[in-house]
């Protein structure tokens, strides 16, 4: 019984400290940079010319609670997005801005150079780019 009793408390205490990690890892700057850093690495237009000497993280904007948008900036060999083997493309060094935004440990959005969704490996049609609201009418009140 006493045996028992001390493994069920070191088995709480490691589920605790996952916990904490996982806490840590998921809320904090610095988990959620790891991640967007990943994410980008690993995004099919890095993967397939990214400059890896080029690339950089620029800019870490706190939008909302537990919510981070990271900037970076990278250069790759070729023009387009994605994964162009067997494409024809230009042999011209192009700079890209990707910017993710990461609440609690998750992607929310992640789109490069305003021009391609991350996620989703397609172009952003132009109705689902931001553009600004037009301005309201204002009411004259007499």
């Amino acid at each position: 019984m006493k045996r028992t009793k001390q493994i069920l408390i070191i088995v709480i205490l490691i589920l605790i400290a996952l916990n904490i990690i996982y806490l840590a890892f998921n809320y904090s700057k610095e988990g959620n940079a790891l991640t967007a850093t990943n994410f980008v690495k690993n995004e099919a237009t890095y993967k397939f010319d990214g400059i890896p000497e080029t690339f950089e993280l620029t800019e870490i904007k706190t939008p909302c609670p537990y919510c981070w948008e990271f900037i970076f900036e990278y250069q790759s060999r070729n023009s387009g997005y994605g994964d162009r083997q067997g494409l024809i493309v230009a042999p011209v060094i192009t700079n890209h801005t990707a910017k993710i935004v990461i609440q609690k440990g998750t992607i929310q959005s992640a789109v490069l150079d305003n021009k391609w969704d991350m996620n989703l490996q397609k172009s952003i049609e132009p109705a689902e780019q931001q553009q600004p609201s037009p301005p309201r009418e204002r009411k004259r009140i007499d």
